[in-house]
């Protein structure tokens, strides 16, 4: 039996109705993703943007600085347990010579989250060796920031951490 055109219209009338449910469930998703992402932004900004912005050529003269002191610096860390681990700076200066009497501090700073810093003091061990036992409140990426002084001099140094569960 041959159909004709009247009855083939009847039963593709789904097709066109086929690409707007199609369309409708793709701006739904779009639209939860949207609803997601603004209710999920952690709402981290940089205070005084501006006024860093305009620090930059300072910030370069004090990185040309350090690289003039010629220190050489090496970090380690070493995670002991869950939220624990043990940070070690090595400082030496332009000649080799192990630097022994420098205060040495570490500002661990979460990148994804505010309010879980944590600054710790380096002590001093043998030679030009700092360490600390840190214990951290969270897993995952944390940013150190090193700064050592010694006879005046200022040497920041600043290296990303994973911190394993």
């Amino acid at each position: 039996m041959r159909r004709g055109p009247a009855s083939m219209l009847r039963g593709d009338r789904w097709i066109p109705w086929s690409f707007v449910a199609f369309f409708v469930v793709v701006l739904v998703a779009n639209g939860g993703m949207i609803v997601a992402a603004f209710s999920s932004w952690p709402g981290l900004d940089t205070t005084s943007a501006y006024q860093r912005g305009l620090a930059y050529n300072r910030m370069l003269a004090t990185a040309a600085e350090q690289e003039e002191l010629g220190w050489t610096v090496a970090f380690a860390f070493t995670q002991q347990g869950p939220f624990r681990g043990i940070v070690q700076i090595d400082l030496a200066d332009r000649f080799g010579s192990r630097l022994r009497h420098a205060d040495v501090r570490a500002h661990f700073v979460r990148p994804t989250s505010e309010g879980s810093d944590l600054r710790v003091d380096l002590a001093h061990q043998s030679g030009g060796r700092y360490q600390a036992e840190v214990e951290l409140p969270l897993e995952g990426q944390w940013d150190v920031r090193i700064a050592a002084s010694s006879n005046g001099q200022i040497y920041r140094l600043s290296e990303r951490i994973f911190l394993r569960p």
